[in-house]
């Protein structure tokens, strides 16, 4: 891993930390319900 790759994976994961939980779970149920519907 160089150090681009390791800047590049902190900003991917700061990046994810703010995005807001409720978000998250939306995305994550509703794909389910897509796929049985």
């Amino acid at each position: 891993m160089t150090f681009s790759d390791f800047l590049r994976y902190q900003y991917e994961s700061i990046k994810r930390a703010e995005l807001p939980p409720i978000a998250r779970h939306s995305q994550k149920t509703n794909q389910p319900l897509g796929a049985a519907a």
